[in-house]
């Protein structure tokens, strides 16, 4: 493994700051599809229909936010945007738009989706029938803009006084081809005199979508951490991805890059090499999205040697209302087959903040 210099690590940190710039270019607002739902009660109620999973319907209105319906009391519906939609069959689904029907009933207007092809349809079928209905998550000329902070703090004062902080922070943007997700952390646990754990980073991830399902990766990472004798990581990489799936009940994407990883020690010496990688992000909701399990992470291979690592978290998260939520999450970072190896496993429970 060969050193590296502030002459290679200038191009780095130049190449983060001109992905940074295009992520700013991004960030736009993000156009609302409405719909209108028909209760069984006589209530008429306006909003964007967002998903229908476990027989609770979400819907997004602008004077209450998120509303949960069960959806054994919705007389018919009706959006004004095609949702995928699905029936107790499961053998194919609909790609359509919900016209108001009968009571106890809706006309799908669309395309079937199966196997064999698609076909275009206008059926009316009963609410009864339906399994599941997702908005899509549009490639073409539509932007969103997501944020999150997740904040875990402990205080306790005792014969040995002890802190713990966690502060997470996410924002994502897509914009017709584009989609960024630029993230950064900061960790701190301290016991008495004794710091367990201090660490910081970030990350850039920017996609380029070249169908509706695959696109073009760039991802550059950097991690400093001053208990540990791996102080620093760095890793920059490219390459392909394909995204499973991505609507409002969930999403799956993965990805293989091939890049370099550098890492500092606490000495001052350090070493890099060329290396692969493989990314995944998994999301999916349950209960008209009120209870989210996820996992997102890589696991990277130098090329030529016998250097490895992952990095990568999953939990558990229970959205209290529209913009505040409590999580869970175990998270692990380690390294081995270097110089050095660090083996750093972290848990962590608190509020989370959403936008």
């Amino acid at each position: 493994m060969s050193m590296p210099s502030q002459s290679r690590a200038a191009p780095i940190f130049g190449a983060l700051a001109f992905l940074f710039s295009v992520f700013c270019l991004t960030v736009l607002a993000a156009p609302v599809c409405a719909g209108t739902v028909w209760m069984d009660n006589g209530d008429r109620i306006t909003g964007s229909i967002l998903s229908l999973d476990n027989g609770i319907l979400l819907l997004k209105t602008e004077y209450g936010g998120d509303m949960r319906l069960q959806f054994e009391h919705v007389k018919t519906l009706q959006s004004d945007g095609d949702l995928i939609i699905r029936d107790q069959s499961l053998v194919h689904d609909y790609y359509a738009k919900l016209v108001r029907g009968d009571e106890g009933e809706v006309v799908l207007e669309g395309v079937q989706r199966s196997p064999a092809g698609q076909a275009e349809v206008r059926t009316q079928m009963a609410l009864s029938s339906l399994n599941s209905m997702a908005r899509p998550k549009r490639l073409w000329g539509e932007t969103a803009v997501n944020g999150r902070l997740d904040v875990s703090a402990m205080q306790k004062t005792a014969s040995v006084d002890s802190q713990d902080l966690g502060l997470d922070f996410q924002l994502d943007t897509r914009r017709g081809v584009w989609r960024n997700s630029l993230s950064a952390a900061y960790h701190r646990s301290k016991d008495g005199d004794d710091v367990g754990t201090d660490n910081f980073g970030g990350q850039y991830v920017l996609d380029r979508f070249m169908t509706e399902k695959a696109f073009w990766q760039a991802r550059a990472r950097y991690r400093r951490d001053l208990v540990e004798e791996v102080s620093r990581q760095v890793a920059y990489g490219t390459g392909p991805g394909y995204q499973f799936w991505d609507d409002e009940l969930g999403a799956f994407a993965l990805s293989g890059l091939l890049g370099r990883v550098e890492y500092g020690y606490d000495d001052g010496d350090s070493e890099g090499a060329y290396a692969g990688a493989v990314r995944w992000n998994y999301t999916r909701y349950l209960h008209g999205k009120q209870i989210q399990l996820y996992t997102d992470g890589e696991l990277i291979r130098a090329i030529g040697g016998a250097g490895w690592g992952v990095s990568g978290q999953v939990g558990l998260r229970y959205n209290l209302n529209s913009w505040l939520s409590f999580y869970i999450k175990y998270a692990r970072d380690q390294i081995s087959g270097g110089r050095a190896s660090t083996n750093e496993s972290t848990y962590q429970t608190g509020l989370g903040l959403s936008w």
